[in-house]
């Protein structure tokens, strides 16, 4: 089959601007790494857009606090103490608050105009709902303390998982690479095909970029994940409707697996 992308001399403002509406954040209990707020920013500044955050109250959570034996453990003391969903949604209210004064403070500083939401439901879903009614996802890293020392080391690694048959591939080609550029390092690009393959490398030589390319095959979704969790990047990017996404569980275990942050582009 023939390799069909569409070629455009737009610069990367425009190309990430096309009919691009404003970037949505997520945010829930987990957390949130500060570099990745730092990356939106930078994002919705040379996309020239702004930016919704979106705090989602996971129905997981709150479904496993309602049962018998859910006992809470501190990070800090490891004392156990019940909790039950009023406590929960309590804390969850007032994490929410909290993330909303940080990114607003952060988002005054660099002039982006910021609208902060909370949601309840389960994550991918909501994250999937969302992606049909914007151009872009971002999926901030988990904010572990493992999590926090790896994210720091890795942060300028960017990967790509290119698929030639989603209509925005040259759109995240294009935003990787400036990603990767503006990082001083190499990318990390997984394609479906040779040909791909040499697309992407004419593509990144015409935009001054650095790149290695691993052609695997996106429909086995097992072979995609194993590279990028033993690759771990500080930036994936990707489409939301990229055959990786065909399993609908492939979305979480990457949220679950990468201390990455995760872009996601239609």
């Amino acid at each position: 089959m023939a390799l069909n992308i569409k070629r455009t001399n737009m610069t990367l403002p425009e190309k990430m601007s096309q009919n691009l509406k404003n970037i949505l954040i997520v945010f829930d209990a987990a957390g949130y790494n500060p570099f990745s707020i730092e990356t939106v920013i930078e994002l919705a500044i040379r996309s020239r857009t702004g930016i919704q955050a979106l705090y989602i109250e996971d129905n997981n959570l709150i479904n496993a606090v309602g049962l018998p034996f859910t006992r809470e453990i501190s990070l800090y003391t490891a004392a156990i103490s019940h909790i039950d969903s009023t406590l929960m949604m309590q804390k969850l209210h007032a994490d929410a608050e909290s993330i909303k004064k940080q990114v607003e403070a952060i988002a005054v500083t660099r002039s982006v105009s910021l609208s902060f939401s909370s949601v309840r439901g389960q994550k991918t879903q909501v994250i999937k709902n969302r992606t049909q009614e914007l151009n872009m996802v971002f999926i901030p890293a988990v904010y572990s303390s493992n999590g926090r020392k790896q994210q720091h080391q890795l942060k300028h690694e960017v990967a790509l998982v290119f698929d030639a048959q989603s209509p925005s591939c040259e759109k995240t080609l294009s935003i990787a690479t400036s990603q990767a550029a503006k990082n001083n390092s190499p990318l990390f690009i997984i394609v479906d095909s040779e040909q791909s393959k040499q697309h992407v490398e004419q593509s990144m030589r015409q935009q001054s970029g650095r790149g290695n390319c691993h052609v695997v095959d996106l429909s086995t979704a097992e072979d995609v994940v194993l590279i990028l969790q033993k690759h771990s990047p500080g930036l994936l990017v990707l489409t939301e409707d990229c055959r990786l996404f065909n399993d609908e569980k492939v979305l979480q275990r990457l949220i679950d697996s990468l201390e990455s942050d995760i872009l996601l582009l239609r």
